[in-house]
């Protein structure tokens, strides 16, 4: 009976250590509280003309701007991403069954003064993978498994950015004097 207990008391004690589930949704305080929030509401993304750059630009801005909407624009971020297309998977006849996608994101985050200042930028490349199959003769199925895929990943990579963007908004706030 009293294992019952610890268990159920286990998470509220990890939980004032500052334990986080690694997949859980971020808060204020994942980016250091309110003050990184407002910043984050403060930087504009920049635009992308692929569809792929338009799926990171909207997830971003929901991320960023979207926390405090009508927040003055203070950073601009400019995020630049590169697909590779491999096949890994073959059918008898030779054609294509399985696509692996390797993206690569990187980003760079300056002031809106006039002349632009470099607050940060990707120190490497995030790099996700991700795959899909190409069904036989179902080429709707194969549209869908392909749109899918690339949201799942553009996801990820916006939320790795707004988590890079928004520790490097924390140290610039830590340096500043006070």
């Amino acid at each position: 009976m009293w294992s019952r207990r610890a268990a159920l008391g286990l998470p509220l004690l990890a939980a004032g250590c500052g334990f986080r589930p690694l997949y859980g949704p971020p808060s204020a305080s994942d980016y250091g509280g309110a003050g990184i929030v407002k910043e984050l509401a403060a930087v504009r993304v920049g635009p992308s003309y692929e569809r792929s750059g338009q799926l990171l630009r909207r997830g971003l801005m929901r991320r960023m701007e979207g926390a405090a909407p009508g927040t003055p624009a203070k950073y601009q971020l400019d995020v630049s991403i590169a697909q590779n297309w491999d096949p890994i998977g073959y059918r008898t006849d030779g054609t294509i069954s399985r696509i692996r996608v390797v993206t690569t994101g990187n980003w760079v985050l300056s002031t809106l003064s006039v002349p632009p200042q470099e607050i940060g930028r990707s120190g490497f490349g995030y790099r996700i993978l991700d795959e899909f199959d190409i069904p036989d003769l179902q080429f709707f199925s194969a549209d869908v498994a392909r749109e899918n895929m690339e949201s799942r990943v553009m996801e990820r990579l916006a939320d790795e950015v707004t988590r890079q963007v928004a520790l490097t908004l924390r140290r610039r706030q830590a340096a500043a004097p006070a």
